[in-house]
């Protein structure tokens, strides 16, 4: 059962990473603007970081956590809802707030690598 678990983490993560950077392809050839750039993703550490401990916490203080993670969530969406549209605005944000630490992370090699991708 552990493998199993292992392996669909593991594809998760991967289409995470996948997805991101096809929406950012898509974004860039239409808007002009990559929703999934590193500094929306540092951004989206805040509110990660709050929903993260809101989750393993679930005592004390984890409704103001949530609450504020929710703040960050509406601000990146009308962020990237002005420059591309709703629902792009939307996948980015809700994306970002799962799974902001990994995709940080990937944004950040790839801008490292040269890649013609844009980040």
């Amino acid at each position: 059962m552990t493998w199993l678990a292992l392996g669909l983490a593991f594809v998760a993560f991967m289409g995470a990473i996948g997805s991101a950077h096809a929406v950012n392809r898509h974004a860039v050839a239409r808007y002009g603007y990559a929703p999934f750039s590193l500094p929306n993703a540092l951004f989206m550490l805040v509110p990660h970081g709050l929903l993260v401990y809101a989750v393993a916490s679930g005592g004390t203080g984890s409704e103001l956590a949530v609450t504020l993670a929710g703040a960050g969530l509406l601000a990146l969406f009308l962020i990237v809802r002005r420059r591309t549209n709703g629902w792009l605005g939307l996948y980015t944000a809700t994306l970002l707030l799962i799974a902001a630490s990994v995709l940080a992370v990937s944004l950040f090699f790839t801008g490292l690598a040269g890649s013609d991708e844009p980040s």
